[in-house]
């Protein structure tokens, strides 16, 4: 049976959440993102666009590009739209999976004598999401979630685009690199090196040689040259809830470097956390572990107050490290595992109401920049001080 999937992607979601609130903006150049010292633009409008300003940009960079920018806060409404949108999404189908915030897989597989064709469906959805809860929409459809996310990102703003079927390895052949998901521009320079410029060079090298030089990374790579892609999708409520999520590495060559390791320590905690906040989880325990060049290995574990905040995870993460780290013993590998794990958002202790509004403007921001250009586009800089080839 022929698979029919879409991708519902809301155009600059957390802008058009921000000019609800403040609908006087509407039509001028507004940024949305964090607050404090070192705000970072989070999503800006295509009016905004226009002058160079994109997520990852910093506030003051943006002001220089445009001195009419008007810079909003990030909404507190985005949770409400967002669940908002899953809700009218339902109605037109019971296969909806949230791929974050802003971006939603639906699986119209088997529905043709209701819905007989892609772009029929996808007006109407265009239309009923702009008139309730009144916000824009581009759709992408295609035959596995790979085709639809391409075909929704290059249908923006507001488009409908549908890759058709026997069309995936043709299509995908003529798009540059880094419009393929997964490949950003950190992949790109390592690509170049091995040969591959485009789209098309992919094939020209082995999947045996892929999985040899990037693993699974490589498998994917291959895979999407072809147009090929995951077709299965879950609803919210069918997904199982996590045990623990854990990262580890195993260092180019053995290191006493303290503060290599922590750069290490760092890099894997935002890793872990940037998996926790994904799935709108928080975590009740912490463990670290060592393996040294002697091959022995060591750990701890320490139970903190339920968070989902990086900085929260990497202060109880340095602690263990303390207890565990050998004087005198090279260390060969860095873990990072997270477990009691629950559903539900970051709640601030009652007495540390100083540190949360700029600290939790900060975490969406990087989430949202990290599930549009991948996890590595931004870091922190102790994270980005390790040495790594390609994550």
């Amino acid at each position: 049976m022929r698979r029919r999937i879409a991708c519902i992607d809301l155009d600059a979601f957390f802008v058009e959440a921000a000019l609800k609130v403040h609908p006087e903006f509407r039509g001028k150049p507004v940024a949305v993102g964090s607050t404090g010292s070192f705000a970072i633009v989070c999503s800006a409008s295509y009016e905004a666009r226009k002058f160079g300003i994109k997520a990852g940009t910093p506030l003051w960079i943006a002001r220089q590009k445009c001195p009419d920018l008007v810079w909003l806060p990030t909404p507190g409404n985005i949770i409400e739209l967002s669940n908002a949108v899953h809700e009218r999404l339902r109605e037109f189908c019971p296969l909806v999976e949230p791929a974050s915030i802003d971006e939603f897989y639906l699986d119209f597989t088997g529905c043709d004598r209701i819905y007989p064709t892609n772009m029929a469906i996808a007006e109407r959805i265009v239309k009923e999401i702009a008139r309730d809860p009144g916000l824009p929409t581009t759709i992408g459809f295609g035959t596995n979630k790979l085709m639809s996310k391409i075909a929704s990102s290059l249908g923006k703003p507001t488009g409908i685009l549908e890759i058709l079927p026997g069309e995936e390895k043709a299509f995908v052949s003529h798009l540059p690199l880094d419009e393929i998901p997964g490949i950003g521009k950190r992949t790109v320079p390592v690509l170049n090196s091995m040969g591959v410029y485009e789209v098309t060079d992919i094939l020209r090298i082995p999947l045996t040689a892929w999985q040899a030089a990037m693993g699974k990374v490589g498998e994917y790579i291959f895979n999407c040259a072809q147009g090929l892609g995951e077709t299965c999708v879950i609803s919210a409520e069918n997904k199982p809830v996590r045990k623990s999520i854990s990262h580890s590495v195993t260092l180019p060559e053995n290191t006493g470097s303290r503060s290599l390791l922590l750069n290490y320590l760092s890099h894997l905690v935002e890793k872990t956390v940037y998996r926790l906040r994904s799935e709108q989880l928080t975590c009740g325990c912490v463990s670290v572990r060592l393996r040294f060049a002697n091959f022995s290995s060591d750990g701890h574990s320490v139970k903190i107050n339920r968070t989902n905040d990086d900085r929260d995870i990497f202060q109880a993460a340095v602690a263990l490290f303390n207890r565990t780290i050998k004087p005198g013993i090279k260390v060969r590998l860095v873990g990072v595992h997270l477990s009691s794990l629950q559903p539900g958002a970051f709640t601030p202790d009652l007495f540390d109401s100083l540190l949360p509004e700029y600290r939790r403007g900060l975490n969406d921001v990087l989430q949202i920049i990290r599930a549009k250009y991948g996890f590595s586009s931004i870091l922190r800089s102790r994270s980005a001080l390790r040495i790594s080839r390609y994550d």
